[in-house]
């Protein structure tokens, strides 16, 4: 399986750049909704919890794939896989700032 995550390859880095991100990004969601399940008062005392939320929860899924980048560059030495989580996390801020200012 480690293996298989040892190849430089732009699709690979892609990959890398959208999952690991999503991956976090549904912790940070599962565990908000689980909140809001056992208090539904959060809900009520701020009705705009969603919005206010969901672009932060963006922004600090994009943190791990820093630490990802670090490691394919400068210890891996793979520049494909390193540019295409650069591609990939570049997306995913244009997807930040178009939810921040949408909603």
């Amino acid at each position: 399986m480690l293996d298989k995550l040892r190849k430089d390859s732009y699709a690979m880095g892609v990959i890398l750049g959208i999952v690991v991100p999503a991956v976090i990004f549904g912790i940070l969601f599962g565990i908000l909704k689980l909140l809001i399940h056992f208090n539904p008062e959060m809900m009520l005392n701020n009705p705009n919890l969603m919005k206010t939320l969901i672009p932060k929860f963006i922004l600090v899924s994009l943190i791990p794939s820093l630490f990802i980048l670090r490691y394919y560059l400068l210890n891996l030495k793979y520049d494909k896989t390193g540019r295409g989580i650069v591609i990939s996390t570049f997306v995913l801020g244009l997807v930040f700032v178009i939810v921040q200012f949408a909603l």
